[in-house]
């Protein structure tokens, strides 16, 4: 190549380098962020996929699902937007206690525990068996050591020590919504 090529493609690789800092500084994504969990970013991605596989669930069962645009889609859309924003407080906690799950156990959860077929499972499904594996493991590790004469007063002191845990996550977690993304009552 000549020299005059080679400044020629240096500064067209220069530009569109420019022009991707440019979108990314500037907020051009094409997937923006909708929620703020902490130093997490829930992106329009994650929320659209959760919108599709109830959307799925929904014509399953024959059920209509609110027209996009309308005010219940919004509804629905933002409360579930919620569920995200949990579901990352919950791997924030996790990460501070040091509980982990594997894939291999969140696919055991889905295909039931047993070696047999691998049923067909979305990555909406897969992230709320790996959440509800994260919250068995944290309700374990707050609720190790409390103990009770009971069974019954053993089950609610766990409960009371579970419930000031996930009070306090949600009182020190800072969330911060994008407009339009706020779940509402």
């Amino acid at each position: 190549m000549t020299r005059n090529r080679l400044v020629v493609i240096g500064a067209l690789a220069a530009a569109g380098l420019l022009a991707g800092l440019l979108l990314v500084f500037l907020g051009g994504s094409s997937n923006p962020a909708v929620a703020h969990v902490g130093a997490d970013t829930i992106r329009r991605d994650q929320l659209d996929l959760a919108v599709e596989h109830f959307r799925q669930e929904a014509k399953a069962e024959g059920t209509p699902f609110p027209d996009e645009g309308s005010a219940r889609f919004r509804y629905t859309r933002n409360r579930l937007l919620g569920v995200l924003v949990y579901r990352t407080e919950l791997t924030q906690a996790a990460k501070r206690l040091g509980v982990r799950v594997s894939n291999i156990e969140v696919l055991r959860r889905l295909n039931g525990g047993n070696g047999s077929e691998e049923q067909s499972a979305d990555r909406f499904q897969y992230d709320t068996v790996k959440a509800q594996l994260l919250l068995e493991r944290i309700y374990a590790k707050v609720t190790r050591g409390i103990t009770a004469s009971t069974t019954p007063e053993l089950a609610a002191r766990r409960n009371a020590a579970m419930k000031r845990f996930v009070d306090r996550l949600e009182r020190e977690t800072k969330v911060r919504y994008e407009p339009g993304y706020e779940p509402g009552p």
